[in-house]
């Protein structure tokens, strides 16, 4: 029976290799990021804006996208779009990852490749590592789930985005989530 090959966090951190970008540590093993869409990337994009433009405005912490956050001993997840909190985003080296923490709040759009139990366990995984909520934007579905440790909460259509983390932030969905 063949053994897998398992890496470090600190191995994958000095990975510099093209091919890295594209992977993400679970448990020690790499696994392969697939390319997303078009879709996904301008939605990724859209929200990104929003919220990059709340933060000049709120000066209460930082977003980056697809960006390494060390999550568990030896997992090192990407999530589409992280947001940290002041008191989170002073303690990140701008110029090192992977970041060594969850975000506060860790965003992933959906993409139609992706199956719901590597869905459910990559937001388990957040939340267990500090994560205050997970976002996951559902394009196809024209929904947003909200999750937290103990609440699940749906959006869809005309709702507004909103967060007692980020106070004063609001998003309509629709626009966040249009195909055009």
């Amino acid at each position: 029976m063949a053994t897998k090959a398992l890496m470090t966090v600190e191995e994958f951190a000095r990975m510099e290799t093209a091919d890295s970008e594209a992977y993400e540590l679970v448990d020690g093993e790499l696994v392969l990021l697939p390319s997303a869409t078009p879709l996904h990337n301008v939605i990724r994009g859209r929200l990104e804006q929003v919220i990059r433009n709340y933060f000049d405005r709120q000066r209460i912490g930082g977003a980056v996208s697809e960006t390494n956050c060390r999550i568990g001993d030896d997992t090192i997840r990407k999530p589409d779009l992280s947001i940290f909190l002041a008191e989170s985003w002073a303690r990140i080296d701008l110029k090192k990852t992977p970041v060594p923490f969850a975000p506060d709040i860790a965003i992933e759009v959906l993409s139609p490749s992706e199956h719901a139990t590597d869905v459910n366990r990559k937001i388990k995984e957040y939340l267990r590592a500090g994560s205050q909520e997970v976002w996951l934007l559902d394009p196809e579905n024209g929904e947003l789930q909200v999750w937290t440790k103990t609440n699940i909460q749906s959006l869809q259509g005309d709702a507004a985005v909103e967060t007692s983390l980020l106070p004063g932030f609001s998003v309509i969905l629709s626009e966040i989530l249009k195909q055009d």
